[in-house]
């Protein structure tokens, strides 16, 4: 008995030492920002890829966009009102044109707002022109969508020479002296999930996501109009091989349109503008939420419930500490406004006493006070509505805050800036069920010996990134997803439902499942906070250290120590992993 006890103490020696072994990434730390003929020539290598240019524009650190693509580099980035003012004369005293940004075949998706255009010199250089969409045009505002205020484009043509000095010289001119490239940056609050310095970025601003016990998650609609089971099932899986493997990002519609990959056969349907997301102001946004997931398009929008439900994609909980964070307790469609009016109402439920300018012509962001306050009030309200509550009703209404919603709690928003990061943040996919093995098989072919940590994702082991659903229905995915979450807090539970599952026992499982939902009906968030939890979190934690502290020695370039970090960590994963089925 002692022999085995002892043995299964084993893993948690070799836990805590990694434990004491492993130091927090600095997230502070300073990089200087090497711009030199690698850094042009990984551009050219990656057509299309951008790489991230940090700029301190009158004393603030601002991000911009570096990519190339149809033998040009073309630079992008967004001013506010302020900014504008920053701008050389030359460029906001130049010809006015109807902004018209184009699909991948060349036409214009929509023709609204004005913008300069020109060459940035005087002697007419055509080697640079610019666009940019201002917010106001002689002390008029510009009726451009809101997406397209501040939108500033820099094209290069081929010809230039590709140096640090003359990148910043493009950038000085254009702000009239006010602005120079960063010589030093925080690379770690830009990057800290990511093993290379491509794609697009937010900053890390705060903590958030440490007292939150629900994930974030979005449902991939983009098949919802598919009604051939088999057809969708297969459909949806490409989607998500493809946003894992290929895309690595999910980027908003705006962000989509401003890099060319809008399809040719997409169209705007005017008489419903402010009805859509680029009518009222939130076209340039991801939309997850907590808990889990919506419960609309599976299907296409208010029909009956017959398609195969969507994948769910499931992020690591520090997605929320990102700076560029907004939230709603329901859909944004709930306001009473409509168009322009719908992105004023879910700025003031941000903050209170905003101008009306404001309100309208921006989105504001969270504040991590905000954030904290409203993302926990959310999980209580979602225990208490039942989380494996699968009423189609959009439109119960509950009372939050101290203010009466029309729409449901489950359709709550976190809505992120342009783009969501799968390749850095996802951990969990949650599949339709008898389908896992095809997604195993589709990860394997596109990923295979990609790279050296290419069977993770976020530090996950791809055998376990992709959960079957017990059944095939909206109430499987949610009685699963809560399988999922009582793993990190009620390990006897979890080995119950796991049993059902693997038995596939779907009426046992959702009988089950209805019952924890409503204990935390009762309890609210707090039945989750047991002492496990707090011991699984501080182990995750610990794992999550030593995953980010190997990507950042691969962002380094230190293949030697990269190696044996790695080596290091999947023996961690697989202790903990261990540990964790003996609970």
């Amino acid at each position: 008995m002692i022999i085995k006890a002892f043995r299964r103490l084993l893993p948690v020696v070799f836990i805590l030492l990694a434990i004491s072994m492993a130091g927090a990434v600095d997230l502070d730390r300073p990089f200087a920002q090497v711009i030199d003929s690698s850094f042009f020539a990984g551009l050219r290598d990656n057509e299309g890829v951008e790489r991230a240019i940090f700029v301190e524009l009158a004393g603030s650190e601002k991000v911009f966009y570096l990519r190339y693509a149809h033998e040009k580099y073309i630079m992008r980035g967004n001013l506010d009102r302020n900014e504008e003012k920053l701008l050389i004369p030359l460029l906001t005293n130049s010809r006015t044109t109807t902004y018209a940004p184009c699909k991948q075949n060349g036409e214009p998706l929509y023709e609204k707002g004005k913008a300069y255009t020109g060459s940035l010199w005087q002697n007419n250089d055509a080697n640079i022109a610019f666009i940019y969409v201002p917010h106001l045009i002689k002390d008029q505002a510009n009726d451009a969508f809101v997406c397209d205020y501040g939108y500033l484009e820099i094209i290069i043509k081929n010809s230039w020479q590709t140096t640090q000095t003359g990148l910043e010289g493009i950038i000085n001119k254009l702000f009239d002296g006010h602005a120079k490239l960063m010589r030093q940056v925080r690379l770690n609050r830009y990057y800290l999930y990511r093993d290379n310095y491509r794609g697009p970025v937010d900053f890390i601003r705060d903590s958030t996501a440490d007292v939150l016990i629900f994930p974030p998650l979005h449902k991939a609609t983009l098949n919802k109009s598919v009604a051939d089971r088999q057809s969708k099932t297969d459909k949806d899986r490409q989607l998500v091989i493809d946003l894992i493997a290929f895309e690595k990002f999910l980027y908003s519609q705006d962000m989509r349109l401003k890099l060319g990959m809008v399809p040719g056969f997409v169209k705007i349907n005017w008489q419903l503008i402010d009805n859509t997301d680029i009518g009222s102001g939130q076209n340039h946004l991801v939309f997850l939420s907590s808990g889990p997931g919506i419960n609309y398009f599976d299907d296409p929008w208010q029909q009956e419930r017959r398609n195969v439900p969507c994948p769910r994609l499931i992020f690591h909980r520090d997605l929320a500490n990102l700076e560029k964070i907004q939230l709603y307790s329901t859909y944004s469609i709930e306001p009473d406004a409509k168009g322009i009016g719908r992105l004023a109402a879910i700025n003031i439920f941000q903050q209170r006493g905003l101008s009306d300018n404001d309100a309208r012509a921006k989105v504001i962001w969270a504040t991590a006070e905000f954030k904290t306050s409203i993302l926990t009030a959310i999980e209580d309200l979602l225990c208490k509505y039942g989380l494996a509550n699968d009423s189609p009703d959009l439109m119960p209404g509950f009372e939050f805050t101290g203010r009466l919603y029309k729409g449901n709690p489950v359709n709550n928003e976190i809505r992120a800036s342009q783009f969501t990061a799968v390749r850095d943040y996802l951990t969990t996919v949650l599949v339709p069920a008898d389908t896992a093995e095809t997604y195993l098989q589709a990860y394997r072919s596109k990923l295979a010996d990609s790279c050296r940590h290419w069977e993770y994702n976020c530090g996950i082991h791809y055998n376990r990134l992709f959960y079957e659903a017990i059944e095939s229905t909206d109430k499987g995915f949610r009685a699963t997803w809560l399988m999922l979450q009582v793993r990190e807090s009620h390990p006897t539970i979890f080995r119950i439902l796991a049993k059902a599952s693997k038995s596939a026992k779907p009426k046992a499982f959702i009988k089950i499942a209805d019952k924890i939902s409503r204990l935390a009906e009762k309890a609210g968030r707090n039945f989750f906070l047991t002492p496990y939890f707090r011991h699984y979190r501080n182990l995750d934690k610990q794992r999550t250290r030593l995953w980010l502290n190997y990507l950042e020695t691969c962002r380094d370039g230190d293949e030697k120590t990269a190696a044996k970090m790695f080596a290091d960590y999947t023996t961690f994963y697989e202790d903990l992993e261990a540990l964790c089925e003996q609970f």
